[in-house]
């Protein structure tokens, strides 16, 4: 008969008491939808906003150990945290605590913001972050069309979405597949994604990555009739339009005035990240085109442009397919060469009329002079006629 003291009963009894004092704090807690996912590169004091009025800032990096100092902040205010550390093996997390029902003062810890240092750079000192937001229980969460739901998808069937989304799945390879988002039928992101992982389509506005669509490849079953993804985590939030901020200039090789056969430089600044493809056209002519295209200002080139007025036309295509057009008309003046010439030519019609005048008969109303006159007179009317005028006061001071 196996006779247990006492004492080693009351030493498990302690043990057990020590392993709750000290346990993570993680174990137990809750979380809702996962609504916001991001890969982020970043430096010392850059700050980052997230969804429901939360914002993080990375306030110092460890370039030895891999781990950085995190600061939480809600509408501008900074959170007080518990642990404000993180690193990869021991990820920084901001757990909410939550008074569930009042009478029996029953705590609830929810995780809202989880962030993971998964490398760092010595020179430049940086880190590389996976960042995962949860809704906060406190915050209602209005803005979303579909919240943390389960779907299954056929192969080769789209699965309809909100807002004109629609997602498709193909090339199934043991437990991966391959989807597609598309939003009115054109794709916004493609992605092979393996079981266990999340596919996610963001967008950038005002520097803020915005989570539209997020789900997680739960499982993979691959049947004689049907192939089907099932998907968990499914979140998506109203669909936001950016619009895109162009301004286009235009100048000669000096920074002035561009006269015919000069090259035109054309610069235009894009305020946006992150534009799938920009086009630009002269005249209805496409001269330049860029792919994910970034904020900042570019150029390009025109050559041999003739004198008058012609347009540039900026079109920007978002991942949606939706298009923005922005324009600018500039002049292209008459070259130096060409003004001289046409003054010349001026000058010798303006010759020319005057010694017709004095050769002819101030009375003299016949049509056919009085048609002389008046072509004389026109602006520009050029060398050609001035030779024929000329050849004309020869004639008749022959004949006189």
């Amino acid at each position: 008969m196996l006779v247990v003291s006492m004492k080693y009963i009351y030493f498990l009894m302690g043990m057990f008491v020590l392993l709750s004092i000290f346990v993570s704090p993680v174990y137990g807690t809750e979380t809702n939808a996962l609504i916001h996912y991001s890969e982020i590169k970043a430096e010392i004091q850059d700050e980052f906003t997230l969804e429901q009025g939360y914002s993080f800032k990375v306030l110092d990096i460890n370039g030895k150990s891999g781990s950085c100092w995190i600061g939480v902040y809600f509408n501008g205010e900074e959170v007080e945290l518990d642990d404000p550390f993180g690193k990869e093996a021991d990820p920084f997390q901001y757990i909410k605590t939550i008074i569930e029902n009042e009478d029996d003062e029953e705590e609830i810890d929810y995780l809202v913001i989880r962030i993971t240092p998964t490398e760092v750079t010595e020179k430049p000192l940086t880190v590389e972050l996976e960042v995962e937001q949860f809704v906060d229980p406190e915050i209602e969460a209005t803005e979303y069309l579909i919240l943390d739901k389960k779907r299954s998808l056929d192969v080769g069937t789209p699965l309809k979405l909100e807002d004109g989304y629609t997602l498709d799945a193909s090339n199934l390879k043991n437990n991966s597949v391959v989807l597609t988002l598309s939003k009115n039928d054109s794709p916004v992101k493609e992605e092979e994604v393996d079981v266990g992982h999340l596919f996610t389509y963001s967008k950038k506005v005002g520097g803020k990555t915005i989570t539209i669509f997020i789900s997680e490849v739960k499982n993979i079953f691959e049947g004689a009739d049907s192939d089907v993804i099932f998907l968990e985590k499914v979140s998506q939030r109203e669909d936001i339009f950016v619009e895109t901020n162009v301004g286009i200039s235009v100048e000669g090789p000096g920074g002035g005035k561009i006269r015919e056969g000069d090259i035109a430089i054309i610069r235009y600044a894009i305020e946006n990240d992150d534009i799938p493809k920009v086009e630009v056209l002269l005249d209805g002519k496409q001269i330049d085109q860029r792919k994910d295209v970034d904020a900042g200002t570019y150029s390009t080139f025109a050559e041999s442009l003739k004198a008058g007025t012609h347009e540039v036309i900026v079109n920007t295509v978002s991942g949606d397919g939706t298009r923005s057009l922005h324009t600018k008309s500039f002049e292209v003046e008459s070259s130096i060469a060409s003004e001289a010439v046409e003054t010349a030519a001026e000058a010798a019609a303006e010759a020319a009329a005057e010694a017709v005048y004095n050769l002819i008969d101030e009375n003299n109303t016949s049509p056919e002079i009085q048609n002389i006159m008046d072509e004389l007179k026109t602006p520009g009317f050029g060398s050609v006629l001035s030779v024929v005028v000329i050849a004309l006061v020869f004639f008749v001071r022959r004949r006189g």
